[in-house]
Parts: structure tokens; C-alpha cells; sequence
């Protein structure tokens, strides 16, 4: 249980992290998620590698040079979840 709650207080701690685990809905593009949350493809680039070593995100075209797809883990799920309750 403490463990949820430090990965939850890292993904607040940081607006861009968790903005781009919200896009996430579906798999996306560091483009296409730049664009929906309006910041810098090289900000979400450097988000979603923070979030891959924490294991809430995964590079489903890791082969792919340009156009590679992320989505979230099963962790990256919960965590939203967790998130989504902490605000009601």
C-alpha cells in the first residue's frame, strides 16, 4: 500500500508525467500526446522514459524508428485508477 502511494506522489509531483499517463487512454504516439496535452514532444519523450523505467507505461513497436506506439501497463492502469478515487 505505501508503495501506491509514493508511485501516486511521484506522478503528482511531476504535471507533465502525469498528464502524459492520462492521454494514454489508448495507444498514442509521443506526437499524438504531445498534442493533446500541449506541451513538447520532447517533454513527453522524456516523460514517458521516466514512466517506462517505473514500469506504468510500455513501447508496444520498440522496433519502430519513427512512429512508435506506448500504452499503459496493467500497473499504469491502477495507478490512474488510484488517482482518479484520491479526487473525488
Amino acid at each position: 500500500m505505501k508503495k501506491d502511494y509514493e508511485l501516486i506522489s511521484y506522478l503528482l509531483r511531476g504535471s507533465r508525467r502525469k498528464a502524459v499517463l492520462q492521454a494514454l487512454d489508448k495507444p498514442k504516439t509521443p506526437k499524438e500526446i504531445a498534442k493533446e496535452c500541449k506541451i513538447s514532444t520532447s517533454n513527453v519523450s522524456n516523460a514517458l522514459q521516466e514512466l517506462l523505467k517505473i514500469g506504468l507505461v510500455e513501447c508496444i513497436t520498440p522496433k519502430a524508428h519513427f512512429y512508435r506506439f506506448y500504452q499503459l501497463t496493467k500497473l499504469g492502469k491502477e495507478t490512474i485508477k488510484k488517482i482518479n478515487e484520491l479526487k473525488r
